[in-house]
Formats: C-alpha cells, sequence, structure tokens
C-alpha cells in the first residue's frame, strides 16, 4: 500500500501511545480497534489506541508477532509509523470483519525483540566508543539493527582502531552499567544537543532519552535493554565508506 494510502487509513485517527517506550520488556497488551481497513483476503491494516509493537523507524526493524480479535488469531507481518499513528500490517488465520471498537490482546515475538533491544543497546555503546577512541564527536548518519547490523558515522576512521574501539565497549559491557530512560520536553531538550543523531530528530513536544551510565544522552524511540551485561560480547566485523563518512558493522 503507498504512503498516500497509509495516510488516509490514520486521517483523523489520534495518536498512537507507544508502549514499548515505557517497558520494552513487555510482551502482551489489551487494546481497541481505532480503525480497520481491508486490503485483499485475509490481510488488514488495523490501528490501535495503544501498542507493544515497535513499527520499523530509527534504523530498528519492526516487530512482528499476533493480534486476537473476537477469538480469531491475526499474525501481525509488520507496523508502520504514520504521522505519529502505528498501523499493523495483519494476516487472519480465518475470515473476520475486524471493526471499530473491538477489543484486541496482542502479544510480540519476544525472542526478535530482545535481539533488537541488545542490538540497539549495543549501537549507543558503540556511538561512546567512537568518539572515545577518536577523541571527537562523530555525528551518526544512520543504523540497522536487523541484518547486517551498522552504525554509519560522518567523517573518516582508520581500521587500526576498530580493535580498540571493541575492546573498551567489551570492557563497558562487562561492568553491567544501567542503561536509564527519561522524557524530556523540546527545550529541555536543547541542553543536550551534541548528542551523536541530533541533526536527524523529528520535529515532536516530548523526547525519550536513553543514557548509559553517565555516557552522553541520547534521543531514542527504539527499545533497550536495562544492564550492558545483557548486550552479550560485541564484536566488530568490518568498516566501509560510505558517502560522508564510514560504515561499522557488529555481532552481539
Amino acid at each position: 500500500m503507498k504512503k498516500l494510502e497509509l495516510g488516509e487509513i490514520v486521517k483523523g485517527v489520534e495518536q498512537t501511545k507507544l508502549s514499548y517506550l515505557y517497558d520494552s520488556y513487555s510482551t502482551s497488551f489489551e487494546a481497541k480497534v481505532l480503525n480497520a481497513v481491508h486490503e485483499q483476503g485475509k490481510s488488514w491494516y488495523v490501528v490501535l489506541d495503544q501498542t507493544l509493537f515497535h513499527p520499523k523507524s530509527g534504523g530498528q526493524p519492526t516487530d512482528v508477532g499476533e493480534l486476537v480479535i473476537q477469538g480469531v488469531k491475526a499474525n501481525v507481518k509488520k507496523a508502520m509509523l504514520v504521522n505519529g499513528v502505528v498501523v499493523h500490517y495483519v494476516k487472519l488465520e480465518k475470515e473476520l470483519k475486524i471493526e471499530k471498537g473491538m477489543s484486541v490482546r496482542g502479544t510480540i515475538d519476544w525472542g526478535l525483540r530482545y535481539k533488537y533491544m541488545r542490538r540497539h543497546t549495543a549501537a549507543h555503546l558503540l556511538d561512546h566508543c567512537v568518539n572515545l577512541v577518536t577523541h571527537r564527536i562523530n555525528k551518526t548518519l544512520g543504523s540497522w539493527l536487523g541484518e547486517p547490523t551498522y552504525v554509519e558515522y560522518q567523517g573518516i576512521f582508520e581500521d587500526v582502531l576498530l580493535k580498540q574501539v571493541e575492546e573498551k565497549a567489551n570492557a563497558f559491557i562487562s561492568q553491567g552499567l544501567e542503561v536509564k530512560t527519561e522524557f524530556l520536553s523540546k527545550d529541555a531538550l536543547k541542553e543536550i544537543l551534541d548528542s551523536p543523531n541530533a541533526e536527524r530528530l523529528p520535529e515532536i513536544q516530548v523526547y525519550r532519552i536513553v543514557q548509559i551510565d553517565s555516557f552522553e544522552k541520547i534521543p531514542c524511540g527504539g527499545t533497550h535493554v536495562k544492564n550492558t551485561k545483557e548486550i552479550g560480547a560485541l564484536t566488530l566485523k568490518k568498516t566501509e565508506k560510505v558517502e560522508g563518512g564510514f560504515r561499522i558493522y557488529f555481532e552481539v
């Protein structure tokens, strides 16, 4: 479905409560259908008042899982964020006309979610360690937490430094550092505009901030672990030059 059509689905619908921002470890939730559009066959686009499904955004892939509506299972193939509204693309296991107001129970694929949580926190830790080793703030150009996993930075990087970055990151991981979150207003955010991704932030009123120990405060809408030990061993695979900077591939 084209973006314009997705825009029609969310037109006039209130923004979705993004429950995963407050608890990345929850796996199931109750919600109400705010809108539902039939695509074809058993495939539907469903908008809920709240969701634990993280949509593909900020370099993090979509969550998958299932919704149960009127006793019928619907496999969530992907979640998409459109104008602050999460649209769930689902395929029903049997025919059902989904209507506004219906009650829904959703469950995410925890194994996949936890993998993305570990990778996302690892990416933030990588930001910090790249800055330490290069002795400068390296602005992020982008990232991808699917396959293969990487973070892109502005500037240049000497491959000889890769091992140093990996060693520092694993040292921090083994220390079991706390990963904290807080919410800041747009004005309060101005105090931390030296964060690696500051130039890529959307225009919203309240931002969620993620901070590992006392490291950089990074505005982020992704899911994270609570302690660096949960990341496990971090392996930096290779670097690659990209337009305007460099890319570091990693695994956890």
